[in-house]
């Protein structure tokens, strides 16, 4: 939606910390804002901070070009992809469940790299850019946290995950480090450690007592959806069971499991297995209220499993077909040692850790 400009103070810190505090924006570099109808009004915000602040900004529209609701029919724009992939730092501003930086640039690799921030391609989550109030310093320690917790995983064996309703499995981590991404881009509240699981090293039994995502490349309509009009987390919840990694069977609203089920079948090969694991390091109340909307994913005090079929495990997150499933208030253990309980991360043993460069 449009920014109001009713708390012109506010509007101004918030844009100067998502350029300065998270892009790291620097005076003399390109910006790129890519907007539509809906996000307008931020954009011209943020393209004034960023000028303000030394910075070259432009911001191009692409409802010429589709309009909501029917981006994912866009061919790829030579002009966008060049200008994308030339600007220093590119931030999407339309909702990220209509569109995507492989969209645009045709290559699942280069949407990965801005998924993960490497690039300083960013989604910008902007609604209510005017009127987060929220602390940055807890933001900043949220996004410290999946970078230390990157390097804890990488040398740990094993994570052990139950919840109060039942979930319990277990993923094999550590030694992969092409198998394990911090998930940095996704602007500004959200952070998390995505693991890209061996094949046949996660078993047990999902419960999903929130909501998948709609299906990663069309779009679909949710496995066990939480989108406007359609809320369905009243169900009971989903329980998948996994055997070395693949899905032995599924049990709940009989509904779900036939979207569920339909789903797997459909995709080329079957999305049957497990393709990720995520351990959400937001913990901003705001990531709930202003991001992730469409589909009410990736929600604080949650771990996610997603099911799909990654023919490229260890170099890309997303399989063709990759779909989250949310676990609510995990307790998290890794190597026998508490990582997460009581929607409270072990701090102590996660920043023990060597932070990036440290040697």
């Amino acid at each position: 939606m449009n920014t109001p400009f009713r708390d012109a103070a506010r509007l101004w810190k918030n844009c100067a910390f998502v350029l300065s505090d998270l892009a790291r924006a620097r005076a003399g570099e390109t910006a790129l804002f890519i907007a539509d109808a809906g996000s307008a009004a931020n954009a011209r915000a943020l393209a004034e901070c960023a000028r303000a602040l030394g910075l070259r900004a432009l911001i191009v529209d692409i409802d010429p070009y589709g309009g909501a609701g029917r981006y994912l029919d866009l061919p790829v724009l030579p002009p966008l992809k060049a200008a994308i992939l030339h600007a220093d730092l590119s931030f999407m501003l339309t909702d990220q469940m209509l569109t995507d930086y492989g969209m645009f640039l045709g290559n699942s690799d280069d949407c990965d790299q801005a998924l993960l921030g490497k690039s300083r391609r960013y989604t910008l989550e902007a609604r209510g850019l005017a009127e987060w109030d929220f602390d940055p310093q807890a933001v900043l320690q949220d996004r410290a946290r999946a970078e230390r917790l990157l390097g804890l995983l990488r040398r740990s064996r094993r994570l052990h995950v139950t919840t109060a309703r039942g979930a319990d499995f277990t993923c094999e981590v550590g030694g992969r480090p092409a198998g394990m991404y911090a998930v940095m881009a996704i602007l500004p509240f959200y952070a998390e450690v995505a693991i890209v699981p061996d094949r046949g090293t996660v078993s047990g039994l999902l419960v999903v007592d929130g909501a998948s995502q709609c299906a990663y490349r069309q779009r679909g309509f949710p496995i066990r959806p939480a989108i406007p009009g359609h809320q369905e987390l009243y169900k009971e919840p989903l329980r998948i069971r996994l055997e070395e990694g693949v899905v032995a069977g599924a049990e709940g609203d009989p509904a779900q499991v036939r979207r569920l089920n339909a789903w797997i079948e459909a995709s080329v090969p079957p999305a049957n297995l497990a393709d990720e694991v995520g351990i959400v390091t937001a913990t901003s109340i705001e990531n709930d209220r202003f991001g992730w909307q469409l589909d009410g994913t990736h929600q604080t005090h949650c771990l996610h499993v997603a099911l799909g079929n990654n023919t490229r495990r260890g170099e890309v997150i997303h399989a063709p077909e990759h779909v989250d499933f949310d676990l609510h208030d995990p307790v998290i253990e890794l190597d026998g040692q508490i990582l997460y309980k009581d929607r409270v991360f072990n701090d102590a043993l996660i920043f023990a850790e060597p932070g990036p460069g440290a040697p």
